[in-house]
């Protein structure tokens, strides 16, 4: 009867069996119980599984380990632990399914680290390497970098060895956190005591080292797994080539991206799309049109970002007209345009519109110039940005509150904020980097020569530890830090 859906049906027969004496045996209990688990009737389930220890006195992990996947699929987070901590006071030894349910719904509903778990774990025999890896693997996945050494050091204390899979789980934490030089030395850690790098390791840190604009380390890495006869997957190539294009290194990127396909792996949507991205920010709009024309992809046509991606880089390179017949073949493709692609176009034709004013002879003021300007703030185009706020300051133009989205533009910030690193802070200003920083020092400089009245305070930010491992330098810090400093309390 269960397995042709009548659960409800089947209990309900069971019960009348009860009723004249027929107890039944654990298997019977389990059929039952898995039927109401796999339609949803956990509460039923949690009721019959009572019932087989009051009228049988029996148990066993299978029907435990039902139960609790049901209770941590529904968010019974709670009830599942109960039952975990019953069928140990009855010396029943949770299993592998058991542990990864629990942990899977723990994680999943942040209640990992509140309710003990981690300690339930280290006083448990049955507690595996198995369990310890899934468990680690998802608080390095949470940025719980601490809480998965604490448990990596109970493993050793154990006698259970970290495996390879654990490592490549502390190195993807430690990444995440910015710990790269912790991450190196965990990598280096699985050699030392005699184990071997897959390529999922390789894969994990050179994503950490381009996330962080460190290429060459990521190049090197690269390069050391061909030394090892370790194939480099679609993942890494593409990994590679995004941080290449993002960082102006395109030709290497082009190389690599050749080199993919030598190898005889096939680009996906991903590859494509940040090779396509990297032309088109690098000023090369022909290579670009020539890589999307001779993908004879259906999956590359048709999706929407990708086709967005070169929209924009035609605006940005002045083809105005092949943007807006792109455009309009959107819906022979199928395609429906978003906001994003929109306000492609829309900023596109703004600056044809403002460039033809000049060349009529229209006087351009100072609501004109702002409004491009934040049209290149929003592109992501500072220097354009920066070369319309030099004209505007050289008219006598007296900038409004477009200059403060130079700086930060979220209006929950309580100070508009730009520099190094700034984007670990929340709600804060829009330019990172060596970019961010020398934009802030001019735009700062122009407002103290207006005696602009902002109604923010301006903050320019670096974070000078940080600074020679993103950049390779460290002078920037002390222009930063004195022009800062002079402009503090403006």
């Amino acid at each position: 009867m269960c397995m042709v859906g009548e659960v409800l049906s089947a209990v309900h027969l069971f019960d009348k069996m009860t009723e004249n004496g027929v107890k039944g045996n654990v298997y019977t209990y389990g059929i039952l119980i898995n039927g109401l688990c796999k339609i949803h009737e956990t509460g039923l389930a949690v009721e019959l599984h009572r019932k087989m220890l009051n009228l049988i006195g029996k148990a066993n992990v299978l029907t435990y380990s039902m139960i609790i996947d049901s209770l941590c699929k529904d968010g019974l987070i709670t009830e599942a632990l109960e039952m975990f901590l019953e069928m140990e006071s009855i010396n029943i030894s949770p299993d592998f399914v058991v542990y990864s349910s629990l942990i899977n719904g723990l994680c999943k509903f942040g209640r990992l680290m509140e309710v003990g778990f981690l300690d339930m774990v280290g006083h448990s025999v049955s507690a595996d390497t198995v369990t310890f890896m899934i468990l680690i693997d998802c608080l390095c996945k949470k940025g719980k970098v601490g809480e998965a050494y604490k448990l990596v050091e109970l493993m050793i204390q154990l006698g259970k060895e970290p495996n390879i899979y654990t490592c490549n789980s502390l190195i993807y934490g430690l990444c995440m956190s910015g710990k790269l030089d912790d991450a190196e030395k965990v990598f280096k850690s699985i050699v030392d005591k005699g184990g071997e790098h897959n390529v999922t390791s390789y894969n994990i840190l050179i994503n950490g080292y381009c996330k962080h604009q460190m290429i060459d380390d990521a190049l090197r890495l690269f390069q050391e797994m061909h030394c090892k006869s370790l194939k480099p997957t679609s993942v890494t190539y593409s990994t590679l080539v995004g941080a290449l294009c993002q960082t102006g290194r395109l030709r290497t990127a082009q190389k690599l991206f050749k080199d993919m396909q030598v190898c005889g792996l096939s680009p996906d949507l991903h590859a494509y799309s940040v090779l396509l991205a990297g032309l088109c920010k690098n000023g090369h709009i022909e290579e670009a049109i020539c890589l999307f024309e001779s993908v004879k992809s259906t999956e590359l046509e048709s999706n929407i970002e990708v086709v967005s991606i070169l929209i924009n880089g035609m605006c940005r390179a002045g083809k105005l007209g092949e943007a807006r017949k792109q455009f309009d073949e959107l819906s022979k493709k199928g395609l429906v345009p978003d906001v994003v692609t929109y306000n492609i176009m829309i900023n596109g034709l703004c600056k044809k519109l403002f460039l033809q004013m000049e060349e009529k002879g229209c006087s351009l003021d100072s609501i004109s110039f702002n409004i491009m300007i934040q049209g290149f703030l929003r592109e992501n185009e500072i220097d354009k940005a920066m070369q319309l706020f030099g004209e505007m300051h050289n008219r006598n133009f007296l900038p409004n509150e477009a200059v403060s989205e130079m700086e930060g533009y979220e209006p929950q910030l309580a100070a508009v904020a730009t520099g190094s690193h700034i984007d670990a802070i929340p709600y804060s200003g829009k330019y990172d980097g060596v970019v961010g920083v020398l934009g802030a020092i001019q735009a700062i400089n122009v407002l103290k020569r207006f005696v602009f009245k902002h109604i923010r305070s301006l903050e320019a930010i670096m974070f000078t530890s940080e600074e020679p491992t993103r950049f390779g330098i460290s002078c920037l810090s002390r222009l930063a830090t004195s022009e800062i400093t002079y402009y503090a309390h403006m």
